[in-house]
């Protein structure tokens, strides 16, 4: 089974894509495994990461058959010259929607007012790591971008990875509550 690798950023439906992934039969860990394992920051973008961490990371996507979330969003490029056959699927949202939901997230889980990321800080980011993804996969055939919010679903991921679609609905996950 090719690998499968989840590169949005924070909030933009990577928990509902590895559900979606685990329905389709990919192993997957959705646990957050690398605290404690990997230096790394995750508002950086287009940093370096240490060859002791990215052992770390390879030996982890040597365990599983699909990855969402963190470190992989941003680790895409070092994965993508390892694990050349894989795919690779951005899921993407409206920029205001992304950092709504980043707030959110970050105050339901005690985050205090003062560090929590501004809109423009979270947007600016979701931007940048859009471009660096698009840049690399320029004209390449395994990327998917697919936004699940505004309504991408089994046909888009099942055909990309050609596998047949379940009887289940698309998974929904994190759904947030706004005020």
């Amino acid at each position: 089974m090719r690998k499968v690798f989840g590169i949005g950023v924070f909030k933009t439906g990577l928990t509902s894509l590895g559900r979606a992934l685990q329905l389709l039969g990919y192993r997957i860990a959705l646990e957050e495994w690398y605290h404690g394992k990997i230096v790394d920051d995750p508002w950086a973008v287009r940093s370096a990461v240490s060859a002791e961490d990215l052992a770390t990371i390879v030996a982890r996507a040597h365990e599983y058959d699909a990855h969402v979330d963190y470190p992989w969003m941003f680790r895409f490029r070092e994965m993508d010259a390892i694990f050349p056959d894989a795919h690779f699927i951005h899921t993407v949202r409206e920029p205001e929607n992304v950092a709504r939901s980043h707030q959110n997230h970050r105050r339901a889980n005690g985050t205090r007012e003062e560090d929590i990321p501004s809109k423009e800080r979270i947007i600016g980011r979701y931007l940048d790591h859009g471009e660096l993804v698009l840049q690399h996969f320029r004209g390449r055939q395994n990327l998917l971008v697919m936004n699940i919010e505004a309504g991408a679903g089994w046909e888009a991921l099942c055909g990309f990875l050609d596998k047949p679609i379940p009887a289940a609905p698309f998974p929904w996950a994190n759904r947030g509550k706004y005020p």
